[in-house]
């Protein structure tokens, strides 16, 4: 029996939060997370893991930025206004049909929409990967505050790398040379 903490294909979806186009230029080392989230999006679709993409109130913000939208084309994100991507019905009734136990959470920002984000889906009970280097805020302190707050609240707090690696599992798997360019990719925040 495995560790429930070790990722698996089966049950897990990928959620990218909020990379929108009027957010990003005051982030963190966002080409950094950048990088990451992109890097995520392409290992998800090698790996056929579903990947759900949210906007906060993108007539404010604007639309997720182009570097993610266009490795997902045909992916509809979920709107809402509230900060918790719980906040539109719409995400559960996705996670519901997609028979889903597990959330890998990227994106932004870390102390306004994946914190928030990340408790609610603990109170339902899903199990929660919190993506480190494929998150940010605007201020550091402000993601390092929130990385902590979830990793106690119960979320296991990782990396790009660590996520590709658990989900992949063994060097006999058809995709581990491609997967290991995106690996070697990663960069630091």
């Amino acid at each position: 029996m495995r560790h429930p903490d070790i990722l698996s294909r089966e049950g897990s979806i990928l959620l990218i939060c909020d990379v929108q186009k009027k957010c990003i230029k005051p982030i963190y080392k966002k080409e950094a997370m950048i990088n990451n989230v992109k890097s995520l999006v392409a290992f998800a679709g090698m790996i056929g893991l579903p990947i759900l993409l949210t906007e906060l109130s993108p007539q404010k913000f604007g639309g997720t930025i182009e570097e993610i939208k266009k490795l997902v084309p045909r992916l509809e994100p979920i709107k809402r206004s509230r900060y918790s991507c719980f906040g539109s019905e719409d995400l559960t009734l996705r996670l519901e049909a997609m028979n889903t136990n597990t959330l890998i959470v990227a994106g932004m920002e870390t102390h306004i929409s994946i914190c928030p984000t990340v408790l609610d889906a603990l109170s339902r009970g899903y199990r929660v990967h919190v993506v480190l280097n494929a998150t940010s805020s605007t201020k550091k302190v402000n993601w390092h505050v929130a990385l902590d707050k979830m990793r106690r609240a119960g979320a296991v707090v990782t990396t790009m790398e660590i996520v590709m690696h658990e989900m992949i599992g063994r060097v006999d798997d058809p995709n581990y040379d491609k997967f290991m360019e995106l690996a070697r990719r990663e960069a630091d925040l």
